[in-house]
């Protein structure tokens, strides 16, 4: 027998004082298939899957005689794959090395002479099992390949991650499940269309029951519903969002949240969906736009929702009763400074208020945005960016450092402006979407007819001349992106906890809201009415809900006439100080309700 050896490495997350390990799905995949082959089970045996980032000694210290040993490489696990592949090589030079997944490259195998054979995206069981057929005598290179009949064993329900839930009684698992595969859409900064070829193929339903069956019963405390756009097959998505509620609710359970991505260019079913998934997707539905500027979106060969369906959604997510967040990428060509702030801003005026999320621009390895036209057309520079996951545990193998390759300035949007355009949406997002401006914006949007450009472009120069507490933070900031952007290193955080500093600065805020709430106030002047409403939105948790309020205008129409509202907050009395946990759930903010 044939010893084969599978590495999906992962760090770990201590998630309430348990350690939590993402189950190896992707290897788990292409052996759950291969292994239904009578020639494979008579010539190969399945010796072990690495799922933990161990020391590399430990790790060569336990391989026995391997034949095989096939990686699976993301961002988070390149460098210490391509580290532990080197050594097995050189102890076991006959040893197969076999590199697979989105990081995989013809620049990886060009700089690494160990590796045997590379695996460029698409459906890998086809593939892998042809190598595992032909051994030495596979090609060093396969394409992309499809599968179009996915009649064939999950990982899960043909025992391959057995021996691992045993092995690890007290690990919390976050995994992932299928029930289709293919993305139509080509977005550049994105291998997903791209390596799957468009068609969307599924899954049949029983497999996926059968699946969530198994995560229900396994100790599994967050899943990832891995399709691409989730919502597009309307009666079909309902139908399985309805079995990870029942799954979630089931008191074998351990499941909290369950994460979807939605359709780009989303329905009202993915409202309906997402009110039937309850508290298991808090995070509610996509409004999905990456930029805002038309440039920038035929770059990247991305079509957005039209401003007025995006308002559309906005009202949609209000009459489902659900809450929405939408994502920026801020990087990405064609983008200017200038663009950048209005489509922050035409977010808000679209009506999004709840969430926007903003990422650095990462160069994933078999993407259009990572051809070298791209880089010479658009300007491209980039930074090798250290300690970017955000999940580092002391107890993984952290000696060797991940990088990521993150856009630092293209040519319409230079280091500098890149950084300002930061900012500016960590401004957005501190003081508007975390609610401590959002009351006095919008009274002076439907009563002053100030945009929210203006409003903000305005509250922008207070805050970096603020002379007591944000200005210096400002420039402590601006240093902190400044070094990121030019060396990669950041000494305090990581860079994942940059983006929108969302990890640190809350409680800064938290902290000073009477400092934060002054600052706003003497920039636009406040009526005391619109005053006392703006501080009683920030969730208070001394403050006892709900709480009466008298406005002299009608916050549906901004017309004047004396209005009650109810500040009501659906906080636990458990809950009521545990301000990281409120956050997660949304109730930082509070609701505001007609009495």
């Amino acid at each position: 027998m044939k010893n084969v050896y599978l590495f999906q490495p992962q760090y770990s997350v201590e998630v309430r004082n348990e350690d939590n390990y993402w189950l190896p799905y992707s290897v788990g995949c292409l052996w759950s298939y291969c292994n239904e082959f009578d020639d494979i089970k008579e010539n190969y045996e399945l010796k072990d899957i690495i799922f933990k980032r161990e020391h590399p000694d430990k790790l060569l210290s336990r391989l026995d005689n391997p034949f095989l040993c096939a990686f699976s490489c993301y961002i988070w696990n390149e460098k210490y794959c391509l580290t532990v592949a080197k050594l097995i090589k050189e102890k076991y030079p006959e040893c197969i090395i076999e590199f697979g997944g989105p990081q995989s490259t013809m620049k990886m195998l060009e700089e690494n002479d160990f590796i045997n054979c590379l695996m460029l995206g698409g459906d890998g069981e086809h593939n892998f099992l042809d190598l595992l057929r032909k051994g030495h005598d596979a090609p060093k290179i396969y394409d992309k390949s499809r599968i179009k009949d996915l009649d064939f064993p999950s990982p899960y329900q043909s025992g391959v991650f057995d021996k691992i839930i045993k092995d690890n009684p007290d690990t919390l698992w976050a995994t992932i499940i299928e029930s289709n595969r293919g993305c139509p859409h080509r977005c550049t900064y994105c291998d997903w269309g791209g390596t799957t070829m468009g068609k969307i193929n599924k899954f049949n339903l029983g497999r996926v029951q059968e699946d969530i069956d198994w995560v229900r019963d396994n100790n599994v405390g967050f899943l990832m519903l891995s399709d691409a756009n989730f919502g597009i097959f309307a009666e079909r998505d309902l139908e399985i969002a309805k079995m990870l509620k029942i799954a979630g609710d089931h008191p074998n359970s351990k499941i909290e949240d369950i994460v979807l991505q939605y359709s780009k260019n989303s329905t009202e079913v993915v409202f309906e969906i997402t009110k039937e998934m309850g508290g298991y997707a808090r995070r509610g539905v996509t409004v999905s736009v990456q930029s805002m500027n038309q440039p920038t979106l035929k770059a990247i060969k991305r079509k957005n929702l039209h401003i007025n369906n995006m308002t559309g959604h906005m009202q949609l997510a209000k009459k489902w009763g659900v809450r929405t967040y939408s994502e920026l990428i801020l990087g990405l060509p064609e983008e200017t400074l200038e663009s950048w702030k209005e489509g922050v801003c035409t977010l808000l005026e679209c009506g999004q208020h709840e969430s926007i999320d903003v990422w650095f621009c990462q160069v994933f390895g078999n993407t259009e945005l990572n051809s070298a036209l791209s880089r010479e057309v658009y300007g491209i520079q980039t930074v090798q960016a250290e300690d970017y996951v955000s999940f580092t545990n002391t107890k993984d193998c952290v000696e060797i450092k991940e990088t990521v390759e993150i856009i630092k300035g293209t040519d319409t949007l230079p280091t500098e402006d890149l950084i300002e355009a930061y900012l500016y949406t960590w401004m957005v997002v501190q003081f508007h979407i975390n609610g401590y401006s959002q009351i006095v914006s919008k009274y002076y949007r439907n009563k002053k007819d100030v945009t929210y450009k203006e409003f903000y472009d305005k509250l922008f120069e207070s805050i970096k001349s603020d002379p007591i507490l944000f200005g210096e933070h400002y420039k402590n900031l601006y240093n902190k992106i400044y070094n990121y952007m030019t060396t990669g290193k950041v000494t305090d955080s990581t860079g994942h906890a940059l983006e929108m500093s969302m990890a640190t600065d809350f409680n800064l805020f938290w902290e000073h809201k009477e400092h934060t709430f002054n600052l706003i106030f003497d920039c636009w002047g406040v009526e005391d009415s619109v005053m006392t409403l703006q501080k009683e939105f920030v969730y208070n948790p001394e403050q006892e809900y709900p709480v009466r309020l008298s406005l002299p205008f009608n916050m549906d129409t901004w017309e004047d006439q004396e209005t009650e509202y109810n500040i009501c907050n659906a906080r636990e009395e458990s809950e009521r100080n545990n301000m990281w946990l409120l956050k997660r759930l949304g109730l930082d903010k509070n609701t505001i309700v007609p009495a």
